[in-house]
């Protein structure tokens, strides 16, 4: 069990939700629901950094293998670095 806040805001807006989709019977329907969504979304989310990290390090091997002085890229290489990473991975971000 766990017991949390809501913003009336929020309560006034799932509450419709609820009401007018017809997905859920209760609140805490769809609160759990919508935590399932994002525990997944954030496990997801891992699983891309540490293929990315594994990338970045076996990048820094190679490239001191062809003599790499050991600077760190800086953050518009680091971006550029990641757009290549995603576009030949086929990673689309969410």
């Amino acid at each position: 069990m766990l017991s949390v806040q809501v913003e009336d805001t929020f309560v006034q807006e799932i509450d419709e939700l609820v009401k007018e989709s017809g997905k859920y019977s209760s609140r805490s329907e769809f609160l759990k629901d919508a935590i399932r969504r994002n525990i997944e979304k954030v496990q997801e989310s891992m699983v891309y950094r540490k293929k990315f990290r594994a990338a970045f390090k076996e990048l820094a091997r190679k490239a001191k293998e062809r003599g790499w002085d050991g600077r760190m890229p800086t953050p518009s290489e680091r971006d550029e670095m990641a757009r290549e990473f995603i576009a030949k991975h086929g990673i689309i971000e969410k």
